[in-house]
């Protein structure tokens, strides 16, 4: 085997690893409870948030349909800025959860969303 192939075929089983990972379930919390993971996106830090050095977290409460869509998503506890708490509900608008059981029940979620401003 030559140098060559050795090398194409450890990058084939690495790619696959890597599709493997991704593909894989999302991880439950020690409750049982799913936690979103990516591709979830974080919600982004606003500037003027930033430049203020506001910092919290906003706990949501979140309504999802049997496929895991919000329906709701409202502010359980406020950060204590407005801009934090919109970033926040913006971005879990457009979040995926686990699916649960198709009875057509709605399932309420808390979703913690934390703000920090690291040195």
């Amino acid at each position: 085997m030559t140098p060559w192939h050795t090398g194409k075929t450890l990058a084939a089983g690495v790619a696959i690893a890597l599709l493997t990972a991704a593909c894989a379930a999302p991880p439950a919390t020690s409750s049982g409870e799913w936690a979103p993971n990516p591709p979830n996106p974080k919600a982004p830090y606003p500037a003027e948030s930033m430049a203020a050095r506001e910092q919290g977290t906003v706990l949501l409460r979140v309504r999802t349909t049997p496929a895991g869509r919000p329906t709701t998503v409202e502010v359980k506890e406020s950060s204590g800025y407005s801009r934090l708490d919109r970033s926040a509900i913006e971005t879990v608008r457009k979040w995926q959860f686990k699916p649960t059981p198709d009875d057509g029940t709605e399932v309420w979620r808390e979703v913690p969303i934390r703000f920090a401003i690291i040195h």
